[in-house]
């Protein structure tokens, strides 16, 4: 047995037997002590001859006298800055969106925002038609929908933000069939009209007093004609005062088998003052609510005030070399999730840590991933990416006004090695990439991966 799978084996807690089971899949693979998924099995990495193949690993039953020696967790290294440090000032000269992108959260409106703290109420309204009639088990499996919001904010806001859910469990029936009310994409008066009659005819049962957000749930039957309802800080009227956020989704998101859950977290995000749609890449949920990972990335969560300070390192301008080991992103997991790493006080690099694990499990879906131009898929990997808060992001340009495109100017975005494309724009171990004078290498990788920061 070669002392590279021993010390995995001890280490994770799998017997030697089962780490000497032959590759369930004799792929090649690029990076010893690299672990996948492959068909719900483990594995891992290793060297057999001269190639790099993948090998099958399974956990065993834990017995008294076989305990498994424990991965230390990895804990925040000393010397960094506080985090006021990191908090770059807005400093936008051009704006296409309203949303500051830097220090202090909230716009040049001086729009109110919804709260990231505190319990706060919403309602799920379920709206079917004459043309499009819903069922009893779509209201069930709504409550699997609201499940896993719940524990999205409970994790990724630190137990700062819970909800209030408002749920009656029947469907509300419009007046006139779904072509009739013309809903268009853009459109604020056809969203307001069918928007205004949602609120309306569920009024007398459901109490909006205090209502942050007012999700609907479509029947699958519905062809609405485009991809949602969308309000954003309007106003609608109801018995107990005005509601401002309505969001329902539909066919296209039944049709493409996305989830409803981290739609609404996309569009809540908006108007608690994330810009979103930047750095492009289909593993935050501000970027891509479908996307591959929906976890929040390490800037808007710091944005938003919910990365304690045991989980982000604020590198100091004049610190010049720092090693830190990170958490993935997707790991339900405190302690070191992400590094700033400021040049100025508008411009700084950031550092996450990714897996496919979690909710970022379709990250090995390469069928998922290919509806985004994604062809291929990525176990593992590193995002380092700049912020610059003297730009914006202008996520339509050269298009028709509804359709994202990478072609106009950006607020931040990814680097990877020149001359290198990897899926997700994520870095392997042993990627180096620089920028402004701040070289980012990824040294190491495992259960956690290692990084090394210089200047």
């Amino acid at each position: 047995m070669k002392r590279t799978l021993l010390a995995f084996a001890l280490i994770a807690g799998v017997s030697l037997t089962s780490a000497n089971a032959l590759a369930s899949s004799v792929s090649a693979c690029r990076n010893t002590g690299q672990i996948r998924t492959y068909q719900k099995q483990k594995q891992i990495c290793q060297k057999a001859g001269k190639r790099l193949v993948w090998v099958a690993i399974k956990n065993v039953a834990t017995t008294t006298s076989t305990l498994p020696v424990p991965v230390l967790a990895p804990t925040m290294p000393a010397g960094g800055d506080d985090q006021t440090a990191c908090m770059l000032r807005e400093a936008r000269t051009k704006k296409y969106q309203p949303w500051n992108v830097g220090f202090p959260r909230g716009d040049s409106y001086g729009t109110s925002m919804l709260p990231t703290s505190g319990r706060v109420n919403v309602q799920l309204l379920a709206i079917e038609f004459p043309d499009a009639l819903g069922t009893a088990a779509e209201l069930t499996a709504a409550d699997a929908q609201i499940s896993e919001f719940n524990k999205w904010f409970e994790f990724t806001s630190n137990g700062a933000l819970s909800f209030n859910w408002q749920f009656p469990k029947q469907w509300f029936r419009m007046s006139r069939a779904v072509p009739n009310y013309g809903l268009q994409k853009g459109d604020n008066v056809s969203n307001t009209v069918m928007a205004q009659e949602v609120i309306s005819i569920a009024d007398q049962e459901v109490n909006f007093s205090g209502s942050h957000f007012v999700f609907v749930l479509f029947p699958k039957s519905i062809r609405l004609g485009t991809d949602s309802l969308a309000i954003v800080n309007g106003r609608l009227e109801t018995n107990e005062g005005p509601v401002k956020n309505v969001f329902g989704g539909a066919d296209y998101f039944y049709n493409n088998d996305y989830d409803l859950w981290s739609f609404w977290v996309h569009e809540w995000g908006h108007p608690m003052g994330l810009a979103g749609h930047t750095p492009r890449s289909n593993i935050s949920v501000m970027d891509n609510q479908n996307g591959s990972s929906v976890m929040l990335n390490v800037w808007d969560t710091f944005f938003t005030g919910w990365m304690g300070s045991n989980e982000l390192y604020c590198m100091p301008i004049e610190e010049k070399s720092k090693e830190i080991t990170l958490i993935p992103l997707e790991r339900l997991q405190r302690g070191p999730r992400g590094v700033i790493v400021p040049i100025s006080d508008t411009n700084a690099v950031v550092i996450e840590s990714h897996r496919a694990e979690g909710w970022g499990k379709r990250m090995l879906d390469s069928e998922y991933g290919r509806k985004f131009g994604v062809t291929s898929t990525a176990s593992y990997g590193v995002s380092v990416y700049w912020i610059d808060t003297t730009m914006d992001t202008n996520r339509y340009a050269g298009s028709s006004g509804f359709t994202d495109t990478d072609a106009g100017d950006r607020w931040a975005d990814n680097l990877v090695p020149s001359g290198v494309s990897r899926p997700f724009d994520l870095l392997i171990s042993g990627d180096k990439v620089s920028y402004r004078g701040v070289t980012v290498e990824f040294v190491k990788t495992g259960v956690y991966d290692t990084v090394r920061i210089t200047k």
